[in-house]
């Protein structure tokens, strides 16, 4: 329980917002933990249910907080940062956040390349493919959903053990075991309604919001060997794109 103090040089909600941002820091509310409703809110601070939605309008935009749709509020965690300047796995992204990475979720199968699939591997539709399905974790909570699919003529004849990518990125096993090191990649970041399979995994509301990442990544000669779709939790991650300005632009040198 926590009563905001009022004073006459300081608006409702800027008083009701520096309430609840003292309260995190004092830790009555942990990081990962839910804020009480706004009806709660109402009555535990005094304020009309606009200076509360207002106060946690401003949290949220300051990154204290996320709101997920028909969940509620909650504090953020130390969030995982995805550089897309640089290319590397999911498993290291989380572990250099300081996080435990794991897989709840494993699926692998092969299957025929649907258009969009064949047009980003240079392949015909209907050619065999190889998809692997997982739920990542961070500390055991799920985090991102991702099919990563490559062709089948890539994989070893002896077959291949997907229950490795439990603990391995496919980064590693696409270089170390099946000799194809990627080059770079090319990304696209949209936001998206979480299909159901996707919101079951990642314990989300049906067609809740999410952060998608479409990638082809490709060998040397610009072969593209991986097709990767990502859904990601919005509250667990910060993407970071280094952007050059307009003024070497302009001068060419990009």
């Amino acid at each position: 329980m926590f009563k905001i103090a009022r004073t006459e040089r300081k608006t409702l909600t800027e008083v009701t917002l520096e309430s609840l941002r003292a309260a995190i820091a004092a830790g009555t509310y942990q990081p990962g933990s839910q804020l009480p409703t706004e009806a709660e809110l109402v009555e535990m601070l005094g304020v009309s249910r606009t200076v509360v939605r207002e106060a946690l309008r401003a949290l949220e935009e300051g990154g204290l907080v996320a709101r997920r749709q028909g969940v509620g509020t909650f504090v953020r965690e130390q969030a995982i940062l995805k550089n897309l300047n640089f290319n590397y796995g999911i498993t290291e992204m989380i572990e250099s956040a300081g996080h435990t990475a794991g897989t709840s979720y494993l699926y692998a199968a092969r299957e025929p390349a649907d258009a969009e699939t064949a047009a980003a591997l240079a392949l015909a539709e209907g050619d065999p493919v190889f998809t692997v399905t997982r739920a990542r974790t961070a500390d055991g909570r799920p985090v991102v959903y991702t099919l990563d699919t490559l062709s089948v003529a890539l994989l070893p004849k002896a077959g291949f053990d997907a229950d490795r990518l439990l603990t391995a990125s496919i980064y590693t096993l696409l270089q170390a075991e099946l000799s194809q090191p990627i080059e770079y990649g090319v990304a696209r970041l949209l936001p998206a309604h979480a299909p159901a399979a996707v919101a079951e995994q990642l314990a989300l509301p049906p067609a809740a919001l999410v952060l998608y990442l479409v990638q082809t990544d490709y060998a040397a000669a610009d072969k593209p060997l991986l097709y990767s779709r990502e859904y990601h939790l919005p509250d667990a991650f910060d993407f970071l794109v280094w952007r050059r300005g307009p003024a070497r632009v302009s001068a060419g040198l990009v």
